[in-house]
């Protein structure tokens, strides 16, 4: 938490890789919260802004998962209750879309991007408090599976060409709701022996190209 009154308040909403899985472990461990992401990101902006983090592993963008031990895994039914949680806010930064790319889902690119449209729209109509201005949204190209890897060849058949995918389209929605976007995907590869989540080296590179993108986005 940061007392200071006249922060910049920034949600980070996000999966697995947001709230800091680290690769080869099962969900066993959690990256410390000066080597997630989120965390290095507070660390480079200072005092000046609050990174609030709220990732949730297996988080999709609108589906739910099937299976019981995972409830509440739909991000869009979840939005509107985190979003009044944290309000008021400044940024959204958006990183969903990798769960989605699992084989039980069975959805394609463009419903993936069809769940991301749904989140923006969540955000942007959204109620604000007074005196306050709906967020600005930052998009983000989320990581894009190895499939043939053995964690990832379990679940995640045919999500490496859907992850492709997702870059082009996640652009588009961008652009057509006037959001910022972040294609971090080259520099921040997931581990390549495990194929789905962030090493420690991604999530330092990754916090270091949103603060980038952060100086164009006039919080």
């Amino acid at each position: 938490m940061n007392t200071n009154p006249s922060a910049k308040r920034i949600l980070c909403y996000g999966n697995s890789n947001t709230w800091g899985w680290v690769p080869n472990k099962m969900g066993s461990e959690r990256f410390s919260i000066d080597k997630r992401w989120t965390g290095i990101l507070q660390n480079l902006l200072g005092n000046s802004y609050e990174v609030i983090e709220e990732g949730l592993g297996a988080r999709t963008t609108k589906f739910h998962d099937p299976r019981p031990e995972l409830p509440q895994r739909n991000g869009l039914e979840s939005l509107l209750m985190i979003l009044e949680t944290h309000l008021p806010l400044d940024l959204v930064i958006l990183m969903l879309g990798t769960t989605d790319t699992k084989e039980m889902f069975d959805v394609s690119p463009d419903k993936i991007s069809d769940g991301l449209r749904a989140l923006v729209k969540t955000i942007q109509e959204y109620k604000v408090l007074e005196g306050s201005n709906s967020p600005k949204i930052l998009i983000i190209v989320p990581p894009i599976v190895k499939e043939e890897a053995d964690f990832a060849s379990k679940l995640f058949k045919g999500g490496t060409a859907k992850g492709k995918a997702l870059k082009t389209l996640y652009s588009q929605v961008a652009i057509e709701n006037g959001c910022s976007f972040l294609d971090p995907t080259a520099e921040c590869p997931v581990d390549q022996t495990e194929g789905v989540h962030l090493t420690a080296e991604s999530h330092e590179r990754l916090a270091k190209l949103i603060y980038t993108r952060l100086k164009s986005v006039k919080v």
